[in-house]
This record gives C-alpha cells, sequence and structure tokens, in this order.
C-alpha cells in the first residue's frame, strides 16, 4: 500500500499526463459556501474545520484572493453547518446591546468584566468585526442588557469619571443610541440598524458591578458595589409602550 503522500503525488503525475491536472481553482466558486458557515462560526473555526489557513478564509470571504488550491476549495466545500462546533448565533444584536451599554458611559473593561470574558472577544464585537458570537455569550450580553439598561456606571473615583466620560465620548463621536432607543422586536433580525442617534441619557441608579454572579464566589468583587444590593429591574419593553415611547415612569430621561 502507498504511502498517503506519495499515493497523491502519483494521482497528481497521472492527471499531469492525461492532462486532466487542475492546480488552482476559482475562489469565486467557494465564496458563498464559507458565507454559509460564517453564519454559525468563526474565521477561525472555519479554518479549523478545513484544515487551511485562517487568512486564507478571510480573504476567500472577502473576494481578496484571486486563486486558491483545488485542495483548499475541496476542503472548504467538505465542510458542512453541522460540523462546526459551539453553535453560534447573529453577533448584530448583541453588538448593539453592548453598544447601547457604552452610550450610558459603561466602558468597554467594565463589560467584559462583567460578563467574564476577554477584551479580545468583547472589543471585536463591539466594533463589529465579528459575524457570529457564542450562544452562552448571547445569553450572558442578554442578560448583562436586562440589568444595566436603565442604569449609568459608578463614578466614585477620578479613575471612574474619566473612564465613563471616554465611553459617552466614544459613543456619541460613533452615533449609537442608548438602551431606550432600540427596537427589541427588531434587535436580533440580522442587519438590524437602529435608527435612533446618540443622546444623553442619566438612567436610574448605579448599575452593579456583577450582575450575572460571575464573582460572587470569590473573595473580592470588581469594585465597591456588589451584586448583593441589587434588585430586579423592569425589562426594556417592560418599560415602554408599543410603539417603543418610554411610560412616564422617570426611568430614562433623555437630554439634548
Amino acid at each position: 500500500m502507498a504511502h498517503p503522500p506519495l499515493a497523491c503525488k502519483q494521482h497528481r503525475a497521472r492527471q499531469i499526463a492525461h492532462g486532466t491536472w487542475q492546480p488552482w481553482a476559482d475562489p469565486a466558486h467557494v465564496r458563498g459556501h464559507v458565507h454559509r458557515l460564517l453564519q454559525t462560526a468563526t474565521f477561525q473555526a472555519v479554518s479549523q474545520a478545513a484544515q487551511v489557513g485562517e487568512k486564507t478564509v478571510w480573504e476567500i470571504a472577502h473576494g481578496t484572493r484571486p486563486v486558491i488550491t483545488t485542495g483548499t476549495a475541496q476542503a472548504l466545500l467538505a465542510v458542512q453547518p453541522a460540523d462546526l462546533r459551539p453553535p453560534r448565533v447573529d453577533a448584530n444584536g448583541g453588538m448593539w446591546r453592548l453598544r447601547s451599554l457604552i452610550a450610558m458611559g459603561h466602558t468597554t473593561r467594565r463589560i467584559t468584566a462583567a460578563l467574564g470574558s476577554t477584551s479580545h472577544i468583547i472589543e471585536p464585537l463591539i466594533r463589529g468585526d465579528r459575524a457570529t458570537v457564542a450562544t452562552a455569550l448571547r445569553d450572558d450580553i442578554n442578560q448583562l442588557f436586562d440589568a444595566w439598561w436603565d442604569k449609568r456606571p459608578p463614578r466614585r473615583t477620578p479613575a471612574e469619571k474619566s473612564a465613563a466620560c471616554r465611553a459617552l465620548q466614544r459613543a456619541a463621536v460613533h452615533n449609537w443610541p442608548c438602551p431606550a432607543a432600540l427596537d427589541e422586536d427588531e434587535l436580533d433580525t440580522p442587519g438590524y440598524k437602529p435608527a435612533g442617534r446618540w443622546r444623553y441619557a442619566h438612567g436610574t441608579s448605579i448599575a452593579a458591578d456583577d450582575p450575572l454572579g460571575k464573582y460572587r464566589h470569590q473573595d473580592s468583587t470588581l469594585g465597591a458595589a456588589g451584586p448583593a444590593s441589587q434588585t430586579r429591574t423592569p425589562s426594556l419593553r417592560e418599560m415602554t409602550h408599543r410603539d417603543g415611547r418610554p411610560n412616564a415612569s422617570p426611568a430614562i430621561r433623555h437630554l439634548g
């Protein structure tokens, strides 16, 4: 029995001899399949499943690679959505939820800590560089949004005040609206983009540092205000009319 690499070379030699060898493939034929895979997975996951370079997957998806090897095309076409784990969902809703929290003054660092995640996952998600997100992280983002949507970050120290100001400035520059301006009925629709613009919001109170209980069993919390003092607040849907206007309750006061 021939060694696999040797057998592959022999097969290629026979194709060359018969004039049927085609070492290159048009990536346009593969691009649509890659796009379907990226609806439920990251570039890294597709790369690992097909055993090809992550940069290659990115270039094929963005149409910047003119040709690819036939082997690369075959490897990518062989990967099916069911082969990709863990389950992932569209990242658009999570992106706008996190952006709206920044519009309330919460920093990426504070959001990342509350989610028990890392900046190299959360920051690209906020920037819009991730097409999908793990289902578990999506669920945590939804919980954090429900806990913080009407609350501002603490400003106990000069550092906290400065961080909140930078978050507000970032949201203002990019025109990211506050949570009350998001349409929850459409928020999780792929491609959804809010019509509202950024407006300064006071919020109702100070947000807990650890609303999801990620650090509940550790010796220290993320800050002076721990999760024990928190009570449940109504969700955004409960605090708005069906047409999206805030109820008469002073839960959120927009200025300017």
